[in-house]
């Protein structure tokens, strides 16, 4: 049996403050994401904090036998990235890794400090694990798995005698997961089935968070190509491998809402959808340098056409729209008593014309406007920080895989939940009728008297010299 030093977990786990952070914030939260780059010993700390954690747990409520389950999205990913590393960092007196007919493949606590269970899984497929109950689950790179392993695994929390079971994960931006897996625990954008968003927790950290990296990786990861190296060295998880509007930085992009001139002609797009889709909507403001703001938003699914043509009729009002672009299939009446745009033009959704739906030549305004001007270094789209559903859109943008049919200067199609790219649809829908339209200047001093005169004298008033010297 290990002396009273030995088995003392802080000296041996030996955490950094970055680490050190991350279980404070696990320990207080029932769902934990921890990284968001590469290098700041992402995958150390979820083995080292599952041990800790259930033998941490055993004394606490004097339990025996508690377990818990490590997964990634394969095996070999698992024998890499933990069972490789739990075979040389973890001391025979603590535990072996073997496999049981019982608990299969894990790593085997001793009993001296409770006998519990880690075991080693992958993610393959899920359905597996749906009769099972676990104390705690971590997950390997999570944002190499889909949103619904994540609900399948969730649902299998629960272990008699543990309040409150922990969901902790540790992962890089990137992957198929990254959209979902920003969403919950970067952006924190909720489903409204959603009960528990208080105890959702992100701690992110850098390379330069791990006082034991080489400087050598460091000098690696400063070498990767822009998107990659953003992503792994920085942990921006708005940029990542596939991105179509590279151009995207929401720092410049996404502005605070401010009063917009009255000067400032509006423009609508819409792009409807049935109740179970999203139909988006939102207002422009063309101004007077030729930026373009995205000012008002409707963005909503689970409404019948009219409920949405009402709502999006408010909207607008009060507002100069000069007309409204629609997704031409809107015109169609499809069998059905009336079309689409006949139901919003009964609710006051007026002037409706149809977009032009060619997808290649409607990208390329869209990448027009997102770029920077070379002159001001500022784009010439801009969208207020309440147009959520806009903003969250324009990144989950991707190139088709090479290995498709698909144009590779085409945006793929993906459905994301309930979710389609609707805002992005509508979106190019809108910047084709724009082009250089622009707003008209404000008036000077002098303009401002010169324009009341003439409008005085359109009432009847002459302002001639001759006229008023009489």
């Amino acid at each position: 049996m290990a002396n009273e030093k030995t088995v003392s977990l802080k000296e041996l786990i030996h955490f950094t403050p970055k680490q050190v952070e991350a279980t404070n914030v696990a320990d207080a939260h029932k769902y934990t994401l921890f990284g968001g780059s590469a290098g700041p010993g992402k995958s150390y700390w979820l083995r080292w904090y599952m041990v800790r954690t259930l033998i941490k747990w055993g004394k606490e409520y004097n339990l025996t036998g508690i377990r818990a389950a490590m997964f990634c999205e394969d095996y070999p990913t698992l024998k890499d990235r933990q069972i490789s590393k739990m075979e040389v960092e973890f001391p025979q007196w603590l535990g072996k890794i073997k496999e049981t007919k019982t608990d299969g493949l894990a790593f085997y606590i001793d009993d001296q400090f409770g006998g519990h269970v880690l075991m080693l899984r992958n993610l393959d497929d899920p359905s597996k694990y749906l009769s099972s109950e676990f104390a705690m689950i971590g997950i390997e790179e999570m944002t190499q798995n889909e949103e619904m392993k994540f609900h399948r695994l969730r649902s299998r929390l629960r272990w008699t005698g543990i309040p409150e079971p922990k969901f902790v994960a540790a992962t890089n931006p990137g992957g198929i997961g990254h959209e979902w897996v920003k969403r919950y625990f970067v952006d924190r954008d909720f489903p409204e089935h959603e009960k528990e968003p208080e105890k959702f927790a992100y701690v992110p950290a850098k390379p330069t968070d791990n006082p034991h990296l080489a400087a050598s990786y460091i000098l690696t990861l400063q070498s990767l190509p822009e998107k990659l190296r953003q992503a792994y060295l920085e942990g921006r998880w708005d940029i990542f491998e596939g991105m179509f509007f590279t151009e995207w930085d929401p720092t410049k992009h996404v502005v605070d809402p401010f009063e917009v001139p009255d000067t400032w002609p509006r423009i609508r797009g819409i792009d409807p959808s049935g109740r179970s889709g999203t139909t988006s909507s939102h207002l422009y403001a063309l101004s007077d340098d030729g930026t373009i703001y995205i000012t008002h938003e409707h963005y909503k699914t689970g409404l019948d056409v009219d409920q949405h043509a009402r709502e999006i009729c408010a909207m607008g009002e009060g507002k100069n729209i000069r007309y409204t672009v629609i997704d031409s299939a809107a015109f169609s009446k499809l069998g059905m008593p009336e079309s689409t745009v006949e139901i919003f033009e009964r609710y006051g959704v007026t002037d409706l014309i149809p977009a032009d739906k060619k997808r290649i030549p409607g990208w390329n305004v869209v990448h027009q406007y997102l770029r920077p001007n070379p002159e001001t270094g500022e784009p010439l789209l801009k969208i207020f920080r309440n147009c959520y559903g806009m903003i969250k859109t324009i990144p989950k943008a991707m190139h088709p895989p090479l290995d498709s049919d698909k144009d590779p200067q085409d945006v793929m199609d993906f459905w994301d939940g309930a979710e389609h790219l609707d805002a992005l649809d509508e979106l190019r829908y809108v910047l084709q009728t724009v082009r250089e339209q622009i707003a008209p200047k404000p008036m000077g001093r002098m303009e401002k008297i010169m324009a009341d005169l003439k409008a005085q004298n359109n009432k009847g008033f002459d302002y001639s010299y001759s006229n008023r010297h009489r």
